[in-house]
């Protein structure tokens, strides 16, 4: 069995030079693994300390990714139909208002 790797990160842009870098936090970013065996994810010795590795291997002079977490993903998302949430928030918003 596969599974996918959900990676949350610190995104940082540098207003500088490479000489001199001064990073900039930026928001966040997403990175997804998909396909990582199973057997490998669950019996590693330290996962924190490879994903953390693997997110700022992505980085260069300009950009900067700092890992902060991360989920494993067993199972396929479950889809809803975006018409299910918007007609409950319109219904909440209705409530409130009415």
């Amino acid at each position: 069995m596969t599974v996918t790797i959900r990676i949350t990160a610190q995104y940082y842009e540098n207003y500088s030079d490479t000489n001199v870098p001064y990073w900039k936090p930026k928001g966040g970013r997403e990175f997804l693994i998909e396909g990582v065996d199973d057997d490998v994810v669950m019996y590693a010795d330290d996962l924190v300390a490879v994903l953390t590795e693997v997110v700022a291997n992505e980085s260069d002079e300009h950009n900067k990714y700092e890992y902060l977490g991360h989920v494993v993903d067993f199972f396929k998302p479950i889809n809803i139909d975006s018409k299910i949430v918007s007609d409950a928030i319109r219904k909440q918003y209705k409530l409130r208002h009415a």
